[in-house]
């Protein structure tokens, strides 16, 4: 079981975002853990390893918010408490 908190950054797109573009370019980000496309109210997730919440927003106002295409953030953080695979 993880006892650490983890950053999840949920993520609107303008009409402009880059749908079909290669997200290599996240692994630049090294916060970003793991990145997914969603439906729904979001477009994007963002799992974000950070140690505090100023370093999340930082994360989010500088780096998310320079992508001219972001319209709207969310940010939750998240801890496990149970797994299917923790408990095999």
């Amino acid at each position: 079981m993880q006892n650490e908190w983890i950053a999840q950054v949920h993520v609107k797109w303008t009409k402009d975002a880059p749908v079909w573009e290669n997200w290599a370019w996240l692994q630049d980000w090294k916060e970003v853990k793991w990145a997914g496309s969603s439906m729904g109210e979001w477009d994007m997730i963002l799992w974000v390893d950070v140690q505090s919440p100023k370093d999340l927003e930082s994360f989010v106002h500088d780096k998310l918010w320079a992508k001219k295409w972001v319209s709207e953030t969310k940010s939750t953080w998240t801890k496990e408490v149970w797994s299917q695979q923790a408990s095999a």
